[in-house]
């Protein structure tokens, strides 16, 4: 299960709060719970999960050979159970992905100031020329543009710009180099219009749409203050059309003249005077290059299928699938404290649903159920649901012939035998059906409507695809090293899998499909909570692939303001209310000063042809 989807949910069908931790998952982070499997059944699931969290695989990671390792045992398990190819004559579907990135030859930093001497005039006076470090010092973000870029410096604070606080107010950085903290003063944490701005990637929109040709953001005074994050990619877009770049407190605050405010007075008055503090740095100015590039790759979806008994049935098919990979040696979506590299076993995550589809497979495979079964086991849902997405546009059988799909992801550390059900709203029919298939199981069920969310079951949402998606909670372990085999509860994993098989053998057996439910979410459409300062909706579901001319969408909700403007599937949206858009992070920026009743102009990129469309946006 991605990070990036805990970190970001807007007003957009399918996001959690994209600037904070999201409230999709109501699951509170559960504690450890020891390893259990006492049954001949539950030591096979055993087995299976402590196969592909193995230091011979190495966390999985797309790309690598220990997730090429993983793709062929899982078709060795496939071929074992007697399932047929699901990739035309293979089980493997290969595809091709952005692995990663690295840094270009070309990464520099270098100021140049002038020191004021009596008598001297400043265009006759020698600048003084100092450079940054790359990766002691700074480091570029992997979203940053490609460029060299050169101007003054200008000290912007926080880098926030709403109608009640601004410390763009009173400063000229058209063509400037600005510096900005991170985060906000303590003061401004309560406050919602404020907190919506306090996105990284949002301040970054501030400073491009004011004109600055660059951003450096440093941390804030404290015992990280001299930490760089780690260097990635961001899964929800790289495009940000802006340089950017993160720098230690120690050598920022050396940039500050001597005789003028220093970084740490300007921002200790903004926290007692709760003003801005803003000021260009006198006579100094900086050249910043940055290189980042993609490193491309291929790996695989594996793929298998049961055939259905039932000859009027068997040419449909229900989907069961589960995401495989996961960070390898530790990736930006690590949430290890330490920066080195080290395997992340991704037991749980998802070693745990990947083995329950193995163990689903083989229980059907005992009972074949009246419809067809397509076993899906992903590639690169950890950089963004590349496998699923990828198998949903190029399906290896026809979309309007798969009825339903069931996904897995962390199933493993079940407590108190409480059980999250997701994407309950995409089907009128998910209520019945999982009534019966809980029977007699001792479960503690919960369940979200929304079809969209952290994990792949939203690439077939998107195709009006009725989903479900089964999960057991979020844990201390989650995206670290320690996620690992011994902690799982297999006994529990079996209540699991026999909800799941139940659902599928009783879709299978209905001869009327499940219906497609379009207004499965309420919420996903209503903004983010008002602690993020969202008052309103737009109703638009974000493609997450980068797009170098904006932000693409996979369709819009039925009745939101984006559909009744005319917003449609594949259109890429350029400009939101005199904002560009890039990526998610500005469209949510142009958001979040928005109030309901305004009326906006949307122009998109539809066919080749720049569109532009009124749309009148409304409350949360």
């Amino acid at each position: 299960m991605p990070t990036g989807a805990f970190r970001v949910r807007c007003s957009f069908v399918g996001m959690n709060s994209l600037l904070r931790l999201l409230p999709l998952l109501p699951l509170a982070i559960l504690s450890v719970s020891a390893q259990n499997a006492t049954t001949p059944e539950s030591q096979r699931i055993l087995q299976h999960v402590q196969y592909l969290a193995s230091p011979e695989l190495a966390g999985r990671a797309p790309g690598t050979e220990g997730n090429d390792k993983a793709a062929a045992w899982l078709k060795e398990r496939f071929v074992e159970l007697g399932l047929r190819p699901g990739a035309g004559s293979d089980y493997l579907q290969k595809f091709p992905m952005t692995m990663g990135l690295k840094l270009g030859a070309s990464n520099s930093v270098v100021f140049s100031t002038i020191v004021e001497k009596p008598g001297i005039p400043l265009e006759k006076t020698t600048p003084t020329k100092f450079g940054w470090k790359l990766g002691v010092d700074y480091q570029p973000y992997g979203w940053t543009e490609s460029a060299t870029v050169s101007g003054p410096v200008v000290f912007v604070g926080y880098g926030l710009s709403t109608k009640g606080y601004d410390d763009y107010a009173g400063v000229d950085v058209k063509g400037a180099v600005v510096i900005v903290i991170k985060g906000l003063p303590k003061w401004a944490e309560s406050n919602p219009s404020l907190k919506a701005a306090a996105a990284l990637r949002t301040k970054a929109t501030t400073a491009r749409d004011k004109g600055a040709v660059a951003v450096c953001f440093v941390n804030e005074e404290g015992d990280s203050s001299d930490v760089l994050t780690r260097f990635g990619m961001d899964r929800l877009g790289r495009n940000s059309g802006i340089v950017a770049v993160q720098v230690r407190r120690t050598p920022c605050a050396r940039i500050f003249p001597p005789k003028e405010t220093q970084l740490f007075v300007a921002e200790k008055k903004i926290a007692s005077t709760k003003k801005p503090q803003s000021f260009a740095l006198k006579n100094t100015s900086v050249s910043i290059t940055t290189s980042v590039e993609a490193v491309e790759g291929t790996t695989n979806n594996v793929l298998a299928i049961l055939p259905g008994t039932d000859p009027s049935l068997s040419n449909e098919f229900i989907v069961v699938g589960a995401h495989f990979d996961h960070l390898g040696m530790g990736d930006e979506n690590s949430l290890h404290a330490k920066a080195e590299n080290v395997v992340h076993p991704g037991a749980d995550d998802n070693a745990s649903g990947t083995a329950g589809v193995l163990e689903v497979a083989r229980r059907l495979v005992a009972n074949p159920p009246k419809r067809s079964v397509l076993f899906m086991a992903f590639s690169g849902e950890e950089k963004g649901l590349v496998g699923s997405k990828f198998w949903t546009n190029t399906p290896t059988v026809p979309l309007d012939r798969v009825v339903a799909m069931i996904n897995m992801d962390m199933i493993g550390r079940m407590k108190d035998n409480k059980l999250n059900v997701q994407a309950t709203g995409t089907s009128t029919s998910w209520k019945d059906v999982l009534e019966r298939a809980q029977k007699d199981l001792g479960l503690k069920i919960s369940t979200t409507a929304d079809g969209f969310g952290p994990s792949d079951h939203s690439s077939f949402t998107a195709k009006n695809i009725p989903t479900l998606f089964f999960f057991t909670g979020l844990h201390s372990d989650y995206h670290r090293p320690t996620d690992t085999y011994e902690k799982l509860d297999y006994d529990a994993m079996l209540l699991v899998l026999t909800m799941v098989e139940r659902v599928v053998q009783d879709v299978a057996g209905n001869s009327a499909r499940p219906d497609f439910t379009a207004q499965h979410s309420q919420s996903s459409t209503q903004g983010s909570s008002s602690s993020a300062g969202f008052k309103v909706t737009f109703g638009v579901i974000p493609d997450y692939s980068d797009d170098p001319q904006g932000l693409r969408i996979t369709g819009v909700k039925p009745g939101s303001p984006a559909e009744s403007a005319g917003l449609k599937a594949d259109d890429v949206i350029t400009a939101f209310g005199g904002t560009t858009i890039k990526n998610i992070y500005d469209l949510t920026a142009a958001m979040s000063s928005k109030n309901p009743g305004d009326v906006v102009n949307v122009t998109v990129l539809r066919d080749g042809k720049s569109v532009t469309m009124k749309a009148t946006l409304t409350g949360r």
